[in-house]
């Protein structure tokens, strides 16, 4: 399936709001435990804040497809901030807690992201016309 670069962008950018809208649901929730040991647990969570900003950020990159230098600068400063809104989110939520630690750990999936992003852009994942 081929895209023109206009349509690609559309596309990557109502991902990345569904994905937002995903986290932000996921954060509202009082309760995310594993059922696992608490050491697991903790890993898990760790691993699925690092796993769900990696792909905000990938999304985000997607959308703003560009050749100018600091759009993936901007990339970073969009995810983090909405790291940062979300940590502030769960610090009203009954049973959860906001941390800067997490939003340290959600950068590392930023940084992720865009690395994955750097070597498997969208316009190679999903050619275009």
């Amino acid at each position: 399936m081929t895209f023109k670069k206009h349509q690609r962008q559309i596309m990557f950018f109502i991902l990345a709001a569904l994905w937002g809208l995903l986290i932000f649901y996921l954060s509202a929730q009082p309760d995310l435990a594993s059922g696992f040991p608490p050491a697991y647990d903790f890993v898990l969570r760790k691993l699925a804040h690092m796993f769900v900003f990696g792909i905000l950020a990938y999304l985000i990159a997607g959308s703003l497809e560009s050749q100018e230098r600091g759009y993936l600068l901007f990339v970073i400063i969009a995810a983090l901030t909405y790291a940062f809104i979300d940590e502030l989110h769960q610090s009203f939520i009954p049973g959860r807690y906001g941390t800067p630690k997490d939003i340290l750990i959600d950068s590392i999936g930023v940084y992720f992201g865009i690395w994955f992003y750097k070597y498997f852009p969208a316009h190679k994942v999903f050619k275009v016309k």
